[in-house]
This record gives structure tokens, sequence and C-alpha cells, in this order.
């Protein structure tokens, strides 16, 4: 049985490449009259449902980060608390405002510039809530940007193959010279778009690689890897579907058997793009082989842990128990090595996830084996909490790591 949050990315992203390819072949390959009520609502049930699958993810990821039943999350504040105190709720917000834009900007058909700014938007925002943009330094950034091109051009290619379906069928049911040439301009304009798309996501794909994956061994040894490599054999596999089109079937248009040999390769790229983002949706959920961080020691079951990467230090940051009440924080500051990293001070401050609650700030103590120790800490309530590192080196200015970490509802013994 399927995780219902990979489901729940599965659907999303779909819908997201639907509805973002539909606008693009309107823009970049051929803007027909004639189909512009059928485009229009597909982009628009496209919208509905990746609004509705959005939300869904939202709330099981809120789930899933506050250790709460979903009933729970929803009732008590918690699917809030993660769209409005994480980034992962800041860029859904951010992507909800652009597809409601999108789908009234569908209701203006002059408006195709605008139309294909906000697609390109809703779908390349994606990168920022994936492993692209958990990535810290200049090489986060290179994989981010890299990141986007890579959905872009999945957008341009894969979403817009159900609108060139459609086409080509409407072309091959009414045997009109018009509909004819129209498919014709519209299969080659599609296939220049397909080139420039399929270098794109060869090359953003081999930068994504490089950034999560350790090395080639990782693709048969890790359950990662695995995903990655099935991933890689059915995108190998549309490739040479496409390659079909291309140079066999396209140069044979307008002839029948051609538009219908073409429009069904145009069903088969889509089911294995299909299969392609399900493993997507599964990657995204899994911890790629190259952000595999070691711990120093057992994280206790009913704990807290955040583990905060940057070009400068990276902190590892445990709360024992992670429950809203009295509780010891524990932080070991490293370098990207993992080695110890030289500090005079290290301060621990925890910003409340809502207005009305001061921020915690407590000095720690260094402890024999390294890491540094606050005790008696206290805090209010549960929720995602911003966790703040404050470095004090021996030389130089103070490095600042933060990152979200949640906080549970205090148990009944507490």
């Amino acid at each position: 049985m399927i995780d219902p949050l990979i489901l729940a990315r599965f659907v999303h992203m779909a819908a997201t490449v639907l509805a973002c390819g539909s606008v693009s072949f309107m823009v970049l390959v051929a803007d027909v009259p004639a189909l512009h009520r059928r485009l229009r609502l597909m982009v628009w049930a496209a919208l509905v449902i990746a609004i509705l699958s959005g939300l869904g993810w939202l709330v099981l990821l809120a789930s899933d980060i506050l250790g709460a039943p979903i009933v729970d999350v929803c009732l008590h504040g918690g699917v809030w608390s993660v769209a409005t105190d994480t980034r992962f709720g800041v860029v859904w917000c951010a992507r909800l405002f652009l597809a409601i834009s999108l789908g009234l900007l569908m209701l203006a058909p002059r408006a195709r510039l605008l139309q294909l700014v906000a697609a390109a938007l809703l779908i390349g925002l994606l990168a920022l809530i994936g492993h692209a943009g958990a990535t810290p330094g200049l090489a986060g950034r290179i994989h981010l940007v890299s990141d986007m091109f890579h959905l872009l051009a999945v957008g341009a290619w894969l979403g817009a193959l159900p609108a060139l379906a459609l086409l080509l069928a409407q072309a091959g049911r009414v045997h009109d010279a018009a509909w004819s040439a129209i498919a014709v301009a519209a299969a080659e304009r599609f296939s220049k778009l397909g080139i420039v798309c399929v270098a794109t996501v060869l090359a953003s794909g081999a930068v994504n690689s490089w950034n999560l994956l350790a090395g080639p061994r990782d693709l048969v040894a890790t359950d990662y890897g695995r995903l990655v490599l099935l991933k890689i054999g059915l995108f190998a596999a549309m490739l040479a579907v496409a390659t079909v089109n291309r140079y066999y079937l396209t140069p044979q248009l307008p002839a029948p058997g051609a538009m219908r040999a073409l429009k069904r390769n145009c069903l088969g790229e889509i089911a294995l793009g299909l299969c392609v983002l399900l493993f997507v949706g599964a990657l995204g959920t899994l911890a790629p082989t190259a952000h595999v961080h070691s711990s120093s020691a057992d994280i206790p079951a009913d704990a807290a842990f955040v583990h905060i990467h940057t070009e400068a230090a990276m902190a590892d940051v445990t709360i024992d128990p992670g429950r809203a009440g009295t509780f010891k924080a524990t932080i070991r500051v490293s370098r990207e090595d993992f080695s110890d990293f030289a500090a005079k001070e290290v301060g621990l401050a925890l910003d409340p996830p809502g207005a009305g609650i001061k921020t915690v700030e407590r000095a720690t103590v260094r402890m024999p084996d390294g890491t540094w120790q606050a005790d008696n800490i206290a805090l209010p309530k549960p929720g995602v909490w911003t966790a703040r590192v404050i470095v004090v080196p021996e030389t130089g200015i103070p490095i600042v790591l933060d990152a979200p970490i949640v906080i549970m509802q205090c148990s009944n013994e507490c």
C-alpha cells in the first residue's frame, strides 16, 4: 500500500505538471482557438486537484512533524503552525496564491505571457521545498537553480503531452486539411521544444544526482539510489519513445497512420512520466545518501532533534524530552568534516511559534565529551519552534544557525 504522503506528493506534482504544461503548450507550441475551452478546463481541473492534494500534503506533513493524528492537527492549530512557521508552509501559501492567480488568468486569453510566468513560478517553487532547498552554501544555490530548471523542463515537456495528444486526436477525427496543417506545425514545434527540455533534464539531472548521491555505488546499494536508478530507466524509455516520435513519425505527418501512432506514443510517454512522478514522490520522503549525517550519540526516542548545516559550521540540537515543559538541551557544534568546532561560547535561543510568548534564551556549558548543554529550560506550549544556535568562535564574528524544531504536547505525566 502506498504511503499517503507519497500519494499526496505524486498527485500534487502530476496535477501541477499538467496545469503548467498545458499553459506552456498554448504559449510555446500552438494556441488553437478551437481547443481553448477544453485546454482551459484541463488547466482548471489540474489546478483544483493541485490545490486539494497540496492541502492533503500539508495536513499529512503537519501530522508527521507534530507526531499527532490528522484530526488533532486540524482542530488544534497544528496545520496553521506548520503553514506559517516553516519554509514548507510559506512556500505552500505562495504557491496557493499562484495557483488561484493562474486559474483567474486563464479567463484572459490575451494574458498568455502572464499565464506562462505564473505557471513557471508555480512549478519552479517546488524546488524550495525539495532536497535542493535544504542544501547549504554555493553548492546548495547551484543545486536549487538546477532543480528549478529541471522542474520547468519536465513541466514543458511531460505536462504538454496531453495537450498535444488532444490536438492530434482532434486532427485525426475531423480529417480536415486545415487541422492536419495545425497538427504538423504543432508536432514540429513540440519536437524542437522537446529537444531543449530533454537536454535541460539531462544536464540538471546530472547536477542533482551529484548533490544527492554520495557516489555511483549508491545507485545499487541504497533504497534512495535504487529509486533514482529506476527513475533514470523510465526516463530512458521516455527518451526512446520521444526519439521515434521526432525522427520517424513526425516527418511522416500528416499521414493518418503516423498521426495515430504519434498520438499513441504520446499516451505512452504520459504513462511512463506518471511512473517517474510516482518515484519522485517517494524520493522526496527519503533522505538522500549525500545528506545523511552521522550522530555522535543515540537520540532518545522521545527527544526532539534537528541538524543545522551551513557553510561556516554545523550543529546537532537535541531537546530531551521533546515536549512542552522542562527539558535539557544538548548541542554539538562541528565542521563540514564532523570534527569539533573550536568555540569559545555557544548560546541557544528558542523562538515561539506564535505571538504572545517570549523567546527563551540560555547560555550553555561545555561538557567533557565536547557537547554544550543547558538544563532546566522551560517552554510553555507545543508547536514548531525555531532553534537558534549562536556560536562564538575563538576568533572572528559569531555564527548563527537556525532551523525549525517540533516541541510536542506534554504527556499526562508532566
